[in-house]
């Protein structure tokens, strides 16, 4: 008698193990699926002097009247980034290589 109600006792914590696990994986590939990395690129403060100077000229003829408050450099130089005031005070973030081309961010 003891065992007929040992038998249904332990099928039912198998069957509802077993569910855990299922709803485990199911929501541990869910939650990978919408998973996104994002690397966020690193900039070495750069003083404005040190720029190149086609960057300066591409700042001078692209955004006439603005001033570089700040400027920061990827490690091998191939691309900076310029923090600029225009002459209403709006802040605005530019990207540019090392030739003074534009990149769109």
């Amino acid at each position: 008698m003891k065992n007929l109600f040992v038998l249904p006792v332990v099928a039912l914590g198998l069957l509802v193990g077993t569910q855990t696990m299922n709803a485990q994986e199911i929501a541990s590939i869910d939650s990978n699926d919408a998973t996104e990395v994002v690397a966020q690129e690193k900039y070495i403060e750069v003083a404005v002097e040190n720029l190149p100077q086609p960057i300066l000229d591409a700042v001078a003829k692209d955004f006439a009247g603005a001033t570089i408050t700040a400027a920061g450099a990827k490690e091998d130089a191939s691309e900076f980034k310029l923090i600029l005031a225009k002459e209403d005070g709006e802040a605005m973030e530019v990207y540019a290589d090392a030739e003074g081309n534009w990149i769109s961010k």
